[in-house]
């Protein structure tokens, strides 16, 4: 059975992002990729222009399921805090299912700002931010959310948090479910028992 030409494309992808993520995109050679898809490295150039064309494609597609998430989630939430609720649990489903594109955007910043590969992610990014800061403002006004913290604090303290949990090593004591609930419990309830008197 002979392999088409998507399916090569879809092992090219998968064996890059994860050689980017282990070794760093300057780190890794079209040789180093041709070897881990079973392709010849001339070949590669059959299916991607160059080594940063594939890169551009693995961060594509982790933003653009990002965004395809947070637009769902909007059109089917009932109320700002079902939305943020959904916003967490979608970025938290994004980083397991994407791990290696995450590890590339997060380890690799330099080497995607040197190579003009940032720009159409943090373009994206800003994109996906204002499904945060609209939820978060609302929230506030309708007085479900607290209306003395910035939303845009809010929305960084959230963010960044939910992305740095990849280097958390209890992380995987928990299934997503079971840390998408403990994350919104945090963001929602703090973990104070004792109230100020």
């Amino acid at each position: 059975m002979t392999t088409t030409t998507p399916d090569r494309r879809a092992q090219i992808l998968d064996s890059s992002a994860e050689l980017f993520a282990r070794k760093g995109v300057a780190g890794t050679t079209v040789r180093d990729i041709g070897e881990a898809a079973g392709v010849f490295s001339g070949s590669l150039y059959h299916y991607f222009k160059s080594k940063n064309a594939i890169v551009a494609e693995l961060l594509a597609d982790l933003m653009g399921d990002i965004s395809a998430r947070f637009k769902l989630i909007e059109a089917t939430a009932s109320s700002p805090v079902e939305i943020v609720r959904g916003l967490i649990r979608e970025t938290l489903t994004v980083i397991e299912l994407h791990p290696y594109a995450t590890a590339i955007y997060q380890n690799d910043r330099n080497y995607l700002r040197e190579h003009e590969l940032l720009e159409p992610v943090d373009r994206a990014s800003r994109g996906i931010r204002e499904h945060w800061l609209e939820a978060i403002k609302r929230g506030a006004d309708e007085g479900a959310f607290r209306a003395d913290i910035a939303p845009e604090i809010v929305y960084r303290t959230v963010r960044d948090t939910l992305w740095s949990t990849t280097h958390w090593p209890d992380r995987k004591q928990y299934t997503l479910a079971e840390f998408s609930e403990l994350m919104t419990t945090l963001f929602f309830s703090g973990f104070w028992l004792v109230q100020d008197e």
